[in-house]
């Protein structure tokens, strides 16, 4: 007994031991410049800079720190290094000036388990097959002509949400609103990527499978940290869970692309499954591709979409002047128009594409940019190192008085004047990134959320559940691989003109 717990002390202090050793000796190999690192916040033996996150790795605490140290700002996270920007400038330098430096993302653990070993668009390393899937996402898939064919979607999926919320919220209980947006957004994103064969017994499977995927998503594991220890994940059972989970996923898009094969029509999967049969890209495209880039689709057309519109009528309860506003325009151009037109008109919805912009500024849906460098270089006058990952504190910079007036106010009037948009050509504003890793997606992501919002402030009236005030709206944030509402909006739902059968 005696000898089986002196092995396991001396097991545990050598797992203990090696990631301090292994940094120590990285440390050593680091050959000296004369350019100096950015400055950042002390870091200890092993676990770097961690312990400023112990709370939370939320983008007010990377502000806070940036705030002290500066908007390029280096931080040591376990054996990695972390660059952490949080002005325009510099994310100027880094996306535009020299994006190609930075057009990877880093590779972590679940991405090589779920994304096919970064086989989709977003992990997928810069060069020619992540080129070939870009030119595939704007040419022919998400393109404008197949967005504006995806509207029959749109109007019947927002028509059966506004159908569900008056139904759920007879008798004044309050609507699970989030809840309802994430059903939406999923059908939508899932009958334009499937089609047909989306019947559902699949969707039950699919959603199933989805959300035991995004469990193991919502941040690093230890092995993201601490690469030299990757076989702890091993140790720990969390790589044998995530295979598990990946094998479910596998068996629905077996069942998806079987009945695809057999059935083609205009979605995504269709389209995939031609090109595949064209075989006219520079890289063969197999099975397994046409896996990664749905799953890519799926998941950002679905969550970000979900959550951007949940996050916009929270800011619209919180403002009921603004709220007042919005729904008279709405109400006003809708009017006396058939539901089937209302997509149409939502270029007349100026201040309500106002509101959706500002709640995108205060509350983007992913409030920080992942970049990895692939040379070694400097940004704002310091040296980057290769192999660095680089954090673009989105939230942050949308937030800072530096750049914007009344910075914490919801003021949609800002955007009057037509000179930001969601293109990414002001630095200070990116709620859909810039650069070569630029959301590909985000023509089809606004179709969907702009035909939320105008429908729920057309056919509802909203209001707080007895006993609320606007001030008591709870606008905290738990941030994932998206930031979402850490209590979900609950909203009593009152029916302004009852959806058409």
């Amino acid at each position: 007994m005696e000898m089986e717990l002196s092995a396991a002390a001396l097991l545990f202090v050598f797992l203990i031991s090696l990631p301090i050793l292994v940094t120590l000796l990285s440390h050593k190999s680091t050959p000296t410049s004369k350019k100096r690192r950015p400055p950042g916040p002390w870091n200890l033996p092993l676990i770097g800079s961690q312990l400023h996150f112990f709370k939370s790795h939320s983008p007010g605490v990377f502000r806070d720190l940036a705030n002290k140290y500066g908007p390029v700002m280096f931080l040591r996270m376990g054996q990695i290094d972390t660059l952490v920007i949080s002005s325009p400038a510099a994310a100027e330098e880094v996306l535009l000036v020299k994006d190609i430096i930075f057009a990877s993302r880093p590779s972590i653990v679940a991405s090589e388990f779920f994304c096919y070993q970064n086989l989709d668009i977003v992990f997928s390393p810069y060069g020619a097959y992540w080129r070939t899937l870009r030119k595939l996402c704007t040419m022919e898939l998400l393109n404008a002509k197949m967005v504006r064919q995806f509207a029959p979607i749109r109007d019947n999926e927002t028509l059966s949400l506004i159908r569900n919320i008056q139904a759920a919220g007879r008798g004044g209980e309050p609507v699970h609103l989030g809840r309802e947006l994430l059903s939406c957004s999923n059908m939508i994103t899932a009958k334009a990527a499937f089609g047909q064969v989306y019947s559902s017994e699949l969707r039950d499977q699919f959603l199933s499978s989805m959300a035991v995927m995004t469990s193991f998503t919502g941040g690093f594991t230890f092995g993201d940290v601490f690469p030299s220890l990757r076989f702890t994940d091993v140790v720990t059972g969390l790589r044998r869970r995530m295979w598990r989970a990946r094998l479910q996923l596998d068996d629905v898009f077996d069942k998806i692309i079987a009945r695809s094969e057999a059935q083609r029509g205009d979605d995504l999967v269709s389209v995939l499954l031609r090109i595949r049969d064209e075989g006219e890209l520079e890289f063969p495209m197999g099975i397994i591709n046409i896996k990664a880039i749905i799953l890519d689709m799926f998941t950002g057309g679905t969550d970000t979409t979900a959550k951007a519109a949940e996050w916009t009528m929270s800011e619209l309860m919180k403002n009921p002047d603004v709220m007042a506003k919005a729904q008279a325009e709405v109400r006003q151009v809708f009017d006396n128009v058939s539901p089937q037109d209302h997509e149409g008109k939502i270029d007349e919805l100026h201040y309500t594409k106002m509101v959706i912009k500002e709640s995108m500024r205060l509350n983007p849906a992913v409030p920080l940019l992942m970049h990895l460098c692939r040379e070694t270089c400097d940004v704002g006058g310091f040296q980057v190192t290769e192999g660095t990952r680089v954090v673009i504190n989105v939230w942050a910079m949308a937030r800072s008085p530096k750049y914007w007036l009344d910075a914490e106010k919801f003021r949609p009037e800002r955007f009057e004047d037509g000179m930001l948009d969601f293109k990414g050509s002001r630095f200070k504003y990116l709620p859909f990134g810039a650069g070569r890793r630029r959301c590909p997606g985000d023509t089809f992501g606004l179709a969907a959320l702009e035909l939320i919002i105008a429908r729920l402030l057309y056919y509802i009236d909203w209001s707080l559940p007895a006993g609320m005030q606007p001030d008591d709206i709870d606008m905290e944030m738990i941030v994932g691989a998206t930031a979402r509402r850490k209590n979900q909006l609950q909203l009593v739902a009152s029916p302004y003109k009852v959806v058409p059968v």
